[in-house]
This record gives structure tokens, C-alpha cells and sequence, in this order.
């Protein structure tokens, strides 16, 4: 009997960013779904990204945003799924640095995938 193989088919978010470059910038996500992080993960990577997490609060403290948000060169953060201190915390600290910071109007891949597009378009 022959032995099964891995099938070879290209991930879809290969396919959803083959024309995002982020050319290695590092994307700050802020809040969303736990269950989409690794997703949102793979998505930034196939875009040729870093990612970068922070949960909104809800675990992790606003310091640590601050220091995240150093690290980054955008942030994005779906406005449904998270607090409303950690937007302004966003805001502020992309405003101060002269960052770009995406409000997302909905946590589904194609605004996210969007986003990053708006993103990888040079300035």
C-alpha cells in the first residue's frame, strides 16, 4: 500500500499576501481573538513581516504595550476586541512616535490582510 504524502499546497495565507510586502517591518497586533493570534501570525510572516502581540490588558499590562509599541513600526487593532484604554494607549503612543495605527472595524483575515497591504504601500 502506498504510503501517504504531505500534500505540497501553497498555505492560504501565502496565497492572500503574494502581493504584501511588508519588507521585515514589525506589526504590533493589539487585542483581537486568542484563537486568531497564530493565524494572524502567519499572515504577517507570508506578508515577509515580524509580528508582535499584545492582548489589550486583558492579561498583559499597558507597560508592556509601551515597550511593545517601541519595538514596532505599525500597530493595527480590531476596535471590537479591545479596551478602550489600550486604543488610547495606541493612539497616543503612534501619535508621539509618528507611527502608522490601523483601527480595524472588524477582526475577520480580509480587513486584516487589507490592512497590511495599506501598510506595505511605501509613504
Amino acid at each position: 500500500m502506498p504510503q501517504k504524502t504531505r500534500s505540497s499546497k501553497p498555505r492560504p495565507e501565502a496565497a492572500a499576501c503574494a502581493d504584501v510586502d511588508l519588507c521585515g517591518r514589525c506589526i504590533l497586533v493589539v487585542g483581537g481573538r486568542h484563537q486568531h493570534v497564530a493565524h494572524l501570525r502567519r499572515v504577517v510572516e507570508a506578508c515577509r513581516g515580524s509580528f508582535v502581540h499584545h492582548d489589550g490588558g486583558t492579561e498583559q499590562s499597558i507597560a508592556r504595550l509601551c515597550s511593545l509599541a517601541d519595538r514596532a513600526d505599525a500597530v493595527l487593532f480590531p476596535v471590537k476586541c479591545v479596551s478602550h484604554a489600550a486604543q488610547d494607549t495606541v493612539k497616543k503612543l503612534c501619535r508621539r512616535a509618528e507611527k502608522p495605527f490601523v483601527p480595524l472595524r472588524s477582526s475577520g483575515m480580509e480587513t486584516f490582510i487589507q490592512a497590511l497591504a495599506t501598510l506595505a504601500r511605501p509613504a
